[in-house]
């Protein structure tokens, strides 16, 4: 299979029969074997309906259905499993993510990428969606590689690549950091953006403080997931050392100058309390880091881009 493209479908009944009409098209038209891999996310309309009639009548068509409504992340994950392509796009099946696009971001994957994202430069929502995805862009900025629009879910992948991922949560949005954090090469390239006809977004401020939520985990993860006790051990290192010399301070008082130590029992407290937790939090670092080895028994800790004479 040359190439798969992955449409998450969550109640978009409307644009479904369209979207595989400009979707087959460009296929046809520049590639010799494609598959569309239509994910159906438990939608409340007619969306799979659509879609058996769409995959009877064209075998170019695949349709995997949920259970119940996973999200967007778990509808890419069941795509990316079951792709057969060399080349693996996925995109928003909304129209608002236009198929000609396709074959620029496969073309620019063979200039030596591993991941093209699509960049909405103009994009076609209502301010309040862009200042979302602004924010929640700046914010993720912060894991890894410089791009504009981590939000878009138009991106072009090589294989090997996609099949190295895990998505949960909301991490479709930071597909790019951890294709990054693996050594994968990222870029991004500007794309049509057109605006939606039917149906309604599915993004609120809901899903942005969620996104928030998976963005501190994310960053967390690729900076100490291989040494989380850096983090944890060197944060409760600087409890138990304030704590220690205000303790220290207050012993030096009573016993050289003999200030009573009584009217200061707060600062006593204080001391105790910050080594105390400053402990657990150096505890706390050792089991993480008896969790991430564990982890990495099971998953190697890095990725061989190529192998030769073995």
């Amino acid at each position: 299979m040359e190439i798969s493209v992955v449409f998450p479908v969550y109640n978009e009944a409307k644009n479904l029969k369209k979207l595989h009409e400009e979707t087959r098209e460009v296929l046809k038209n520049n590639f010799e074997e494609w598959e569309e891999i239509y994910v159906e996310d438990g939608s409340e309309d007619n969306s799979y309906r659509v879609l058996e009639k769409l995959s009877e009548d064209d075998d170019h068509v695949k349709v995997i259905k949920f259970r119940r409504n996973f999200g967007q992340s778990a509808a890419l994950m069941a795509g990316f499993d079951h792709a057969e392509g060399d080349v693996v796009v996925s995109m928003d099946a909304d129209l608002q993510n236009d198929p000609k696009d396709i074959p620029k971001l496969v073309d620019k994957l063979k200039e030596g990428y591993d991941c093209v994202s699509g960049w909405r430069k103009n994009r076609k929502d209502s301010i309040g969606k862009r200042f979302s995805s602004w924010v929640q862009t700046h914010l993720s900025m912060r894991t890894g590689p410089d791009i504009h629009d981590f939000g878009c879910t138009l991106k072009a992948y090589r294989k090997e690549a996609v099949k190295d991922i895990n998505l949960y949560g909301e991490g479709h949005r930071y597909i790019p950091a951890k294709l990054y954090k693996s050594g994968y090469k990222i870029t991004e390239m500007e794309v049509n953006h057109r605006p939606r006809k039917h149906g309604r977004t599915k993004y609120g401020t809901g899903r942005l403080f969620r996104g928030f939520y998976d963005l501190i985990f994310s960053y967390f993860w690729n900076q100490f997931s291989v040494r989380p006790l850096h983090f944890l051990g060197g944060i409760g290192t600087v409890f138990m050392s304030v704590g220690f010399f205000i303790g220290l301070y207050r012993v030096i008082m009573k016993y050289a100058f003999g200030v009573p130590v009584l009217p200061h029992l707060a600062q006593l407290l204080l001391a105790v309390g910050l080594l105390l937790f400053g402990f657990l939090l150096f505890m706390f670092g050792i089991l993480a880091e008896m969790l991430a080895k564990t982890y990495y028994e099971e998953r190697k800790p890095y990725v061989v881009e190529e192998k030769k004479g073995l």
